[in-house]
């Protein structure tokens, strides 16, 4: 019965892991596939971590099951908001250049998206899988339960400091990686500015918005190399914010 427990609270941490990390799901992911994938993960961590000894009383077992849910939320959330600082670098292009009033509603992400959010967005994943940092990731998984044991439960002193040092290392991150474009449609409504002045006769209201898409469009291609490795940079992060979240929890 104690063997079962323990797998029940090892998928329990698992599994709101996967759900939450973008990494391993989207809204547009079966369920199935999800509930496959962290119960293969757990059986393969089952030998791997120490047996709890003796069974737990139920009141115990559900205050841990909580405790479990809530650990792998916020390791998956820490994974969830480097991809959101990248999906939000997009949606500030989007804003300079005229593409945020064509958001449309994705179902596979279960949100509301622009053309550079999403563009961002894969690209992030695609660097996610191709720098085999999901592996990393579930590295850093599986080191929670060192860190964490599953019989803990003292929820450490992560506290409100970490959580905006987190935040604003996000929105550092969005501002970093949407500055070329930014600047980009910037200086093309400078331009716009001073041939509305120099020729009266041209409609700049008509000509802005094709040529802001034009020169965003041109520059992305010149600026990919340098944003993929600015992705590149910041993902990784994830994994040491990961450790700091469970080096503060014992």
């Amino acid at each position: 019965m104690a063997d079962l427990q323990q797998m029940l609270l090892i998928v329990l941490r698992v599994a709101t892991f996967i759900v939450v990390c973008p990494g391993f799901s989207f809204t547009g992911l079966p369920n199935l596939i999800k509930v496959t994938l962290s119960f293969g993960i757990s059986l393969v961590l089952f030998p791997l971590i120490p047996e709890m000894g003796s069974e737990l009383s139920t009141l115990a077992l559900i205050l841990i099951a909580v405790k479990e849910c809530l650990v792998g939320f916020a390791l998956g959330y820490i994974c969830r908001l480097f991809f959101t600082a990248v999906e939000i670098a997009g949606k500030l292009v989007d804003f300079q250049v005229g593409f945020s009033m064509g958001e449309t509603f994705n179902p596979s992400l279960g949100i509301s998206v622009s053309n550079y959010g999403q563009v961002y967005y894969w690209l992030s994943m695609a660097v996610f899988f191709l720098t085999d940092l999901h592996h990393v990731v579930l590295q850093s998984l599986v080191q929670s339960f060192t860190y964490f044991p599953l019989t803990s439960q003292h929820l450490g002193n992560f506290g409100v400091e970490g959580i905006l040092k987190l935040f604003v290392q996000m929105f550092e991150t969005s501002l970093t990686l949407a500055a070329p474009l930014m600047i980009v449609a910037m200086i093309s409504e400078i331009v716009l500015g001073l041939i509305s002045r120099s020729v009266p006769q041209i409609n700049v209201l008509i000509l802005g918005m094709p040529l802001k898409v034009l020169m965003s469009l041109f520059f992305t291609l010149i600026f990919l190399p340098p944003l993929l490795n600015g992705i590149k940079e910041t993902l990784p992060k994830m994994v040491y914010y990961m450790n700091e979240f469970m080096q503060s929890l014992p």
